[in-house]
């Protein structure tokens, strides 16, 4: 990822306008999202009669942490960005005096409940509340995959009560509710099973590239009142955005990362207070879309539990208890998962092979688009160089057409 007009710049250029001169907005929600992330355990007080700025939080953080250098967007981990934003929040007049509380922290791996939350206090009339995404442990991942089987799983209950908690504890603000990845499906799902007298006081809810619900929630009439307030965001080669039942008014911003890389919301590309807009989702995410789609079908809804608690056995098998150890010790996940699956019925053990094989095709299919759309980009600007590209690769889609067996899982197949 490189350093273009991101939140980065976004801090560099604009964090000296307060919002007396320049309004909250999707950008601000994006950061407020991304700063949920950081474990500020220890630092953010637990209920809103106790606060702390976000430049006093940053103070505490590096010295339990350590003082960030300036990360290379290249190699550095999602948690040196973070924190690298953090740093930058800490000394801007925009955020640095925005005050947190009602940090909220829960992973109960028995209940399948992977939970957390803060709200930032960004006037003296507005709050806004950060539904935390997705933790690297593999409860939280299990439970999202269960958003597909159940009308609500543990998460959402307990996002509900967090809102109604905090809503009690500053009875005279407006609210403003948002996240990233899972964050922002629970954000919605918030808003939307909030008494009346709550939804009277929200403003707007953010989803950024959360995943979607399923059909009859948003049929609901509930979820129809509070629609003209929710605003869906996901960048072009979305995928997360795109599971489950979606609203089809959300919009798509731009991205300086590839394929499912495009997930991570520091990519998104920002032109003064707003992101940069596209009119239409890249064809390999709405291929992706469908693909998964298709998939999901085949498995009826009373199974999906049973395929997603088969799947995580089988992970689970393998020693690892986060996302990262599972991509760290590839060989050894792989080996103890075959072994595991040896157990399981023949059709759960064809079912998770088949996902796993559509999962490395969107991944290889997503990445090897965006990486044609970047050249392409480049070649415009050498004529003869785009001439003669457009020549190779119109050679290739017929080479393509004549040898058509590429292999794929079944239910991949367009």
């Amino acid at each position: 990822m490189r350093f273009l007009n991101n939140i980065f710049s976004y801090l560099t250029w604009r964090g000296d306008l307060k919002l007396t001169q320049s309004p909250f907005n999707e950008v601000d929600n994006l950061v407020l999202s991304t700063l949920s992330y950081l474990d500020f355990s220890g630092i953010v007080p637990k209920n809103g009669k106790q606060d702390i700025t976000i430049q006093r939080a940053a103070a505490e953080y590096f010295s339990l942490h350590g003082i960030p250098q300036r990360p290379d967007p290249e190699k550095a981990s999602s948690l040196e960005l973070r924190e690298w934003m953090l740093y930058l929040m800490a000394d801007t007049c925009r955020f640095r005096n925005m005050q947190l509380s009602c940090l909220v922290q829960i992973l109960d791996k028995a209940q399948v409940k992977q939970f957390s939350a803060m709200t930032i206090q960004i006037s003296r009339k507005q709050i806004y509340l950060a539904y935390r995404g997705t933790s690297d442990d593999l409860t939280g991942w299990k439970e999202d995959f269960l958003m597909a089987c159940m009308p609500e799983v543990p998460s959402q209950e307990e996002a509900v009560l967090y809102t109604e908690r905090v809503a009690a504890q500053y009875p005279d603000h407006r609210l403003l509710l948002g996240g990233h990845s899972k964050g922002g499906n629970l954000a919605v799902y918030a808003a939307v099973q909030a008494s009346p007298k709550i939804q009277s006081r929200i403003d707007i809810v953010w989803s950024n590239d959360g995943p979607g619900f399923q059909e009859a929630f948003l049929r609901s009439e509930a979820y129809q009142a509070l629609s003209p307030i929710i605003r869906s965001i996901v960048p072009k080669s979305s995928v997360v955005g795109m599971l489950l039942a979606h609203p089809e008014n959300y919009q798509i911003v731009d991205s300086s990362q590839i394929g499912l890389l495009q997930h991570d919301g520091l990519s998104w590309q920002i032109m003064g207070d707003h992101f940069v807009t596209l009119p239409e989702l890249t064809r390999e995410s709405i291929r992706t879309d469908q693909r998964i789609r298709k998939w999901m079908k085949k498995i009826p809804q009373e199974e999906r539990k049973e395929f997603v608690d088969a799947l995580f056995d089988v992970l689970n098998a393998s020693g690892a208890h986060t996302l990262s150890e599972v991509r760290k010790d590839r060989v050894k996940t792989i080996t103890s998962s075959f072994s595991s699956m040896k157990e399981l019925p023949k059709e759960t053990r064809d079912r998770i092979l088949e996902f796993i094989m559509l999962l490395n095709l969107i991944s290889r299919r997503l990445n090897d688009e965006n990486r044609i759309n970047q050249t392409e980009k480049i070649l415009e600007k050498v004529p003869s160089l785009s001439r003669r590209a457009r020549h190779e690769k119109q050679a290739s889609t017929n080479s393509e057409r004549m040898n058509p067996h590429e292999i794929q899982p079944s239910s991949a197949q367009e």
